[in-house]
């Protein structure tokens, strides 16, 4: 399984960062469903779209889902995240606009996937 990091930008953009990809997205409905196919087992090792000049470290104004919390929105485990009770209720999320938009639709990935 290929891990991986994902990266919000105060600005809407979204970065996927793997050991040997990035991709930059501003479309959070496309970055869930590459972030899904990764959960799947999917290796980033023949997709196109390579960007490895955006690569970069966080910076501190970035919000940051990694592998681990990507697995949990996509599963449909969300007891740890406090007083979420629905990931479809933007109204419970702190984050910005993407933030919010990639994890309802990697939820609603994984729930018609048979996740949640």
């Amino acid at each position: 399984m290929t891990k991986f990091e994902m990266l919000f930008d105060n600005g809407g953009g979204i970065l996927l960062l793997t050991d040997s990809y990035c991709h930059s997205y501003d479309r959070p409905t496309w970055a869930a469903d590459d972030a899904a196919k990764l959960l799947d087992g999917e290796s980033t090792e023949n997709w196109d779209g390579n960007q490895p000049n955006y690569r970069r470290e966080r910076h501190a104004e970035d919000d940051l889902i990694s592998h681990s919390t990507a697995r949990n929105i996509y599963d449909g485990n969300m007891h740890e995240y406090g007083s979420r009770t629905s990931w479809s209720d933007p109204l419970t999320w702190e984050r910005g606009a993407a933030w919010n938009e990639f994890c309802r639709e990697l939820a609603r990935i994984g729930a018609e996937k048979g996740g949640a």
